[in-house]
């Protein structure tokens, strides 16, 4: 048996209903659909139960263009977490509960160590993260916004819409900005 409860993951009714009503797809057409493989009884029983196997949550949204984090929940779950640290929570929910913010290539930004991203930068210019975690925790949050401006302004030089075809500055507005305002280093032992 292929799709034991074992080989399953979470997904949200809700945020798979809004992405099918935003994308103008139905259940009946994902069940007809030979890219997705499963008919529509099993899709439906799959979204009433919460949770689906993981291929078959890759190809719906691969099929819908919709990243698979969103069908599951994953951004209201990371947003839970990290609400309390946001200085617009409820601007960044807006944001983050908006289908077509989240389009299938939205899983290599999602899985991104911004952490990591941030530190290698530092790096390039022989900044240690001791020297970063000496910032207060304000100064760290207006350092990464301020470097994600920087590096948006060079990149809307060289470019004029982003791949889905925004112009630059929007795609800023509406997507960069959220990864930005989290203070990644919040969490660290060594954080003021």
């Amino acid at each position: 048996m292929a799709n034991k409860a074992k080989d399953r993951v979470p997904i949200s009714r809700e945020r798979f209903r809004q992405a099918l009503r935003d994308k103008g797809f139905t259940i009946k057409a994902l069940g007809q659909a030979r890219e997705i493989d499963r008919s529509e009884k099993t899709i439906s029983n799959y979204i009433m139960a919460g949770e689906m196997p993981p291929d078959l949550l890759d190809r719906i949204g691969r099929y819908i263009d919709v990243d698979p984090d969103f069908l599951s929940g994953a951004y209201d779950r990371r947003f839970e977490e990290i609400k309390d640290t946001l200085v617009s929570p409820d601007f960044t929910h807006f944001l983050w509960s908006q289908t077509n913010r989240f389009p299938y290539s939205k899983q290599a930004v999602a899985t991104m160590d911004f952490k990591d991203y941030i530190l290698k930068t530092l790096q390039l210019c022989n900044v240690s993260e001791e020297q970063l975690m000496e910032l207060s925790h304000q100064e760290r949050r207006q350092f990464q916004s301020d470097l994600g401006e920087a590096i948006h302004s060079v990149i809307k030089r060289h470019f004029e819409k982003d791949a889905s075809g925004k112009v630059l500055d929007i795609a800023f507005a509406t997507e960069g900005i959220p990864y930005l305002v989290v203070d990644w280093f919040n969490h660290s032992p060594e954080a003021k």
